[in-house]
């Protein structure tokens, strides 16, 4: 009896194993053979206002349209990706980031955005992105994220009075509030999403399957 029991339960763990090999499988394939370079067939129509933080070729051929949050950590990890493609493509890609707090999972994507606007209306916006990015393990998850912001500002050479102040600004609350319901409107789901003219990229995986798409969809633009 008990040499059955034995071989039941080998048999059961076996079967097992298997169920979980073949759901790693698929997981797998979908993960690593989903194309890297699909966009969507539809273009949407992307408003870009004096207010967007453009980088890279001011009146480029190609916009990349990144819709982020300063908490999330693929943001951050597809960051490098992004600059390197914008460095790689300088000459026809302007980059323009929009705000996409996730603040129902996030607790301080809020002020992070927040405190990148404060910086930009003292000219520094970028430099505010790129190291909330970098640093985003230090201030993301704790409860001093406030003052941990306040002491990049400082890094950064801002007034942090006036910095400690536009935290407060309705104005910029309204603006990160627009971008979000603008992301919502075009079906921004999580984040990082992007939009290449105007068509939705579905997993760019891949700094040359990115690449790849960029030099394709400058080639395609009529003549």
């Amino acid at each position: 009896m008990k040499k059955i029991h034995h071989q039941l339960q080998t048999i059961e763990g076996k079967f097992i194993a298997g169920v979980l090999l073949v759901i790693v499988l698929l997981f797998a394939y979908y993960f690593f053979a989903k194309p890297a370079d699909v966009i969507s067939n539809t273009t949407e129509e992307i408003t870009i206002s004096k207010t967007d933080h453009v980088r890279g070729a001011q009146d480029g051929i190609l916009t990349l349209v990144v819709f982020g949050d300063f908490q999330c950590p693929a943001c951050a990890a597809y960051e490098p990706l992004v600059q390197q493609v914008v460095e790689d493509n300088k000459t026809i890609v302007k980059s323009v980031y929009k705000h996409f707090p996730l603040t129902q999972i996030h607790q301080n994507a809020m002020i992070a955005a927040k405190a990148s606007e404060a910086a930009a209306l003292q000219g520094k916006f970028w430099e505010m992105h790129d190291l909330l990015y970098e640093k985003q393990k230090d201030w993301s998850l704790g409860i001093n994220a406030y003052d941990v912001l306040l002491t990049y500002a400082t890094t950064l050479g801002l007034d942090t009075n006036k910095f400690k102040e536009d935290l407060n600004n309705k104005e910029i609350e309204d603006k990160i509030f627009a971008e979000y319901k603008e992301g919502v409107r075009l079906g921004v789901q999580g984040t990082p999403t992007f939009f290449l003219n105007g068509k939705k990229l579905e997993s760019p995986t891949s700094l040359e399957s990115f690449n790849r798409l960029i030099l394709e969809t400058a080639a395609n633009l009529p003549k």
